[in-house]
């Protein structure tokens, strides 16, 4: 849901994980493909998250969004193997992550909400309990199709 009032998208996201799986978010726009957008965690709950990025242009045609998930172990890197231009011997420590998925979002199909869009977090759970409803109603109806 898109809210022009505060130029924010607000995403529902499940994701099949444990609990001590930690993920990370990545937003980034067509028409500034070089910045990446600010992008907050504003309700998780049983593999649900609602993040809301902030900052999108008016004109962003589409919207790249990345899933990593974290791991806990640092990985070592030598500078020296990735630049061969360096006359001293360092090494970096950096994040061990790994890419889950991108999704993109249409500015076209996006729908809007006028408003602040600012929820509570049982506005949130309401939403995110509507919309493991309508899943379970629609997986209910494969099967009564797939018995019959």
């Amino acid at each position: 849901m898109y809210h022009p009032a505060l130029s924010s998208l607000d995403m529902v996201i499940k994701l099949d994980q444990t609990d001590e799986e930690e993920v990370s978010f990545v937003a980034q726009e067509k028409a500034n493909p070089n910045i990446k957008l600010p992008v907050h965690l504003v309700y998780k709950e049983d593999g649900y998250y609602v993040v809301r990025i902030n900052d999108l242009s008016p004109n962003r045609e589409a919207l790249a969004f990345d899933l990593y998930q974290e791991s806990e172990e640092k990985e070592t890197v030598n500078v020296d193997d990735v630049t061969s231009d360096s006359e001293t011997d360092s090494t970096e420590e950096i994040d061990a992550h790994a890419l889950i998925t991108m999704l993109y979002s249409d500015q076209r199909k996006t729908k809007s909400e006028e408003g602040n869009g600012t929820r509570n977090k049982q506005e949130y759970a309401l939403l995110v309990n509507g919309l493991e409803k309508d899943f379970v109603k629609k997986k209910m109806k494969n099967y009564e199709k797939a018995i019959a």
